[in-house]
């Protein structure tokens, strides 16, 4: 609904829209957005019609926020493939928002070992048909010793830094 509600100011304001992908960025201030994934490539090759939002995907957008030193890396619906497409971008990060909604395809070890996450987000509705978030997921994040909060469990999560650390309130 919300993004409905973005796709028509666009549109009304007759500003132009156009698909971010690995590589963009915006800068505002002291904050930074970084499009590391997906590439042109994973997402003409994964995704019907070559765009984010379609039925049938497999691609989707994702975000490295800085602020400072404090680095979140938002994944969306992204696969472990498309984010380990992803990691020449980055580094570690604080905060890592578990790629969709913890399902067993969505992380690897290699990937954890790269971004060496502070806390992981997991974004989840507390009744899914999908068993979301799975046990492996799981396991692979208490494993590697990452902290995780659910959106299931505490509902809405947020996190607020000052550029230097971070806190969740």
């Amino acid at each position: 609904m919300g993004y409905q509600k973005l796709v028509h100011v666009i549109k009304s304001s007759g500003t132009q829209e156009t698909m971010a992908l690995a590589g963009d960025s915006f800068v505002s201030d002291n904050i930074s957005l970084h499009f590391v994934g997906p590439t042109d490539t994973y997402l003409h090759d994964t995704s019907p019609k070559g765009f984010i939002g379609e039925t049938g995907e497999f691609g989707s957008l994702e975000t490295l926020i800085q602020y400072g030193s404090f680095r979140a890396l938002l994944t969306g619906d992204s696969q472990a493939v498309e984010l380990e497409n992803a990691l020449y971008y980055l580094g570690t990060v604080s905060i890592l928002q578990v790629p969709h909604h913890g399902s067993k395809t969505g992380l690897t070890r290699d990937i954890l070992s790269t971004l060496k996450p502070g806390m992981a987000v997991i974004s989840v509705g507390a009744h899914n048909t999908y068993g979301h978030p799975a046990p492996q997921t799981l396991d692979l994040l208490g494993n590697v010793g990452v902290p995780v909060l659910r959106t299931d469990q505490k509902g809405d999560i947020e996190i607020v830094s000052d550029g230097k650390g971070w806190e969740v309130w």
